[in-house]
């Protein structure tokens, strides 16, 4: 957690008062909730070196071009020297502070129709669709640094070079390998929001706003669409087996791309490699807890060593993870 110093730092930054802050979350940032002039903002704060300034900028240019043209996101506001970031360093380390309007509405319910569902599905569809035929058009040239491109995990933790839990890297570097070799043009690979899953969109009367393009990237279209289904069958499957996660998946793409291909076109062959996408995707999340694990399986959740023992069958079965056994 940040020190107070850093918050009231931050807060004459935004002009707000620090006793309005709302702690939220701490995963890859800091994130609050406070109050200004009696209406709701986020606070980000994201511990990184401070030649990231350059990435965040690039972050805010896209935000602001596909508000401009009619997608609903969290637009950043300025601080008081009219900038969008505000920088600090406190005991050698640099963090990285912006500030959004925070969106109207609310997170998915999947026990409830209005907040899950076909006509939500068909509505996230379509906003990355709209999404994704604005990047073919986007000029990054006003920014000093672009945002990165897709990249393999530079992963050498030594724990991870071992027994089963080799199988699941000898796996990850397999899948990065195949997407390494796949073509990249205007019509399938451009600026995507990388992590556009329920938590990070607001439902307001069957409208979505999106927010949190921390980690956006250039990368394939179909990456986008894959990750966005993966973490639907996550939370959103109305049940927990292997059968009804892959109907799931199907039915929700189904749905999702319909909404899609009002605004982007994308050739069948990509949309076959949407369940590969979403492979990787599953994949990926072991190693968001494994790349720095110590080697002490003590410190791992039942959950998640659970989650490692099912991995680690499907591999060797030669099986993908639930809900990407299907063919679109």
């Amino acid at each position: 957690m940040v020190s107070q110093e850093l918050l009231v730092k931050a807060a004459e930054s935004f002009g707000f008062t620090v006793e309005t802050l709302v702690f939220l979350s701490n995963s890859c940032n800091e994130v609050y909730r406070f109050s200004k002039n009696n209406q709701p903002y986020i606070l980000r704060l994201s511990e990184r070196p401070s030649a990231y300034v350059e990435k965040i900028k690039a972050e805010v240019d896209w935000i602001y071009y596909l508000a401009q043209n009619g997608v609903h996101t969290s637009l950043p506001i300025q601080a008081s020297d009219q900038q969008f970031i505000a920088v600090y360093k406190e005991q050698e380390q640099c963090f990285i502070a912006t500030a959004f309007h925070m969106a109207s509405g609310q997170f998915f319910d999947k026990n409830n129709l209005q907040l899950w569902g076909p006509s939500i599905f068909n509505k996230w569809g379509e906003t990355m669709g709209r999404m994704h035929l604005l990047t073919k058009s986007y000029n990054a040239e006003d920014v000093a640094v672009k945002r990165d491109d897709w990249g393999m995990w530079n992963i050498d933790n030594p724990y991870l070079q071992q027994g089963r839990y080799h199988l699941l890297l000898k796996k990850l570097k397999s899948l990065e390998n195949t997407i390494a070799s796949l073509p990249k043009d205007a019509q399938s690979y451009g600026l995507i929001h990388n992590d556009f899953h329920p938590y990070n969109f607001y439902i307001d009367n069957d409208d979505i706003t999106v927010f949190d393009f921390d980690d956006s990237i250039y990368g394939w279209y179909a990456l986008d669409i894959a990750i966005a289904a993966t973490h639907a069958v996550w939370w959103g499957s109305p049940a927990d087996d292997r059968e009804s996660k892959n109907e799931f998946a199907k039915r929700f793409l189904d749905e999702f791309l319909s909404g899609y291909f009002k605004y982007n076109d994308l050739d069948t062959y990509w949309v076959r490699q949407i369940p590969m996408f979403m492979n990787y995707r599953n994949l990926c999340s072991y190693f968001w807890w494994l790349n720095s694990w110590d080697g002490d399986e003590s410190r791992l959740s039942e959950f998640q060593q659970t989650a490692i023992t099912q991995a680690i069958n499907l591999i060797q079965n030669d099986l993908m993870f639930d809900g990407c056994d299907i063919q679109l």
